[in-house]
């Protein structure tokens, strides 16, 4: 059967079939040592409005790795055939018992807020068996082995934050502050909920990055210095072979 993804970018969708077919192949997700098989990879967590998804871009492009963001939701609508409506409805949300058992009726049988997350969270294994990835938000950082890869946590001043929003959305001032508050508040509960963590907690990254007083590119040079480094310890701790 031929994974067919028109929703996805063309080098994204012809990596996501490469490795879903080395899991069906290799069996790799289901292996011992997993986690010796993981990474590199970047899982960068981000404050609503701190240009969070600008930086992965950069650092996907100045590392040459892949970019797992709106391509998640994209490859759920289209591999599982969810209405997008409805995975807007649980993407790093999540929902009161009454509107999860209103989304799973309308999703059809098997759709939930709990299914989703674990669609997601096998994703996420299967690509960063792969390696060579960056991946934006849906509890990355609690999914895969630390060790083998970076967890970056993008923060920003609220009213650095409210800008974006106002200027991206197109709303007054109000608005994206309930829009700040409300997706912030969204994602906490629903790293709470499904990975027991305070998403806000600095002690939780390897790095933290506040951008009110850097750049966009700064930003992402930093992380890209960081993962640097990362691969230099990684290198370090692999066993040599002895001759």
């Amino acid at each position: 059967m031929v994974l067919h993804v028109p929703a996805i970018e063309h080098k994204v969708e012809s990596n996501i079939f490469k490795w879903v077919q080395a899991e069906k192949t290799h069996r790799r997700l289901a292996a011992r040592d997993l986690p010796n098989q993981v990474g590199p990879y970047l899982a960068l967590s981000r404050e609503t409005g701190a240009c969070g998804s600008e930086i992965a871009q950069k650092v996907a492009e100045r590392m040459q790795w892949d970019l797992l963001d709106q391509e998640i939701v994209d490859y759920m609508h289209q591999h599982y055939g969810t209405p997008r409506c409805l995975i807007s409805r649980v993407d790093e949300r999540h929902e009161n018992w009454l509107s999860s058992i209103i989304t799973s009726r309308i999703g059809g049988l098997g759709f939930s807020e709990s299914t989703y997350t674990h669609r997601v969270a096998k994703l996420l294994l299967l690509a960063a068996t792969h390696g060579k990835v960056v991946i934006v938000g849906r509890g990355a950082r609690f999914i895969l082995p630390r060790d083998h890869g970076l967890s970056v946590r993008i923060v920003a001043p609220m009213d650095f934050r409210v800008a974006q929003v106002m200027r991206k959305r197109g709303l007054g001032e109000r608005e994206a502050c309930r829009f700040v508050a409300e997706t912030d508040h969204n994602r906490d509960v629903y790293i709470k909920e499904h990975f027991h963590q305070k998403a806000s907690d600095p002690h939780l990254y390897d790095l933290v990055v506040n951008v009110g007083d850097l750049s966009l590119d700064d930003a992402a040079d930093t992380i890209v210095e960081s993962l640097g480094h990362l691969g230099q310890k990684r290198l370090v701790r692999r066993p040599q072979n002895v001759g």
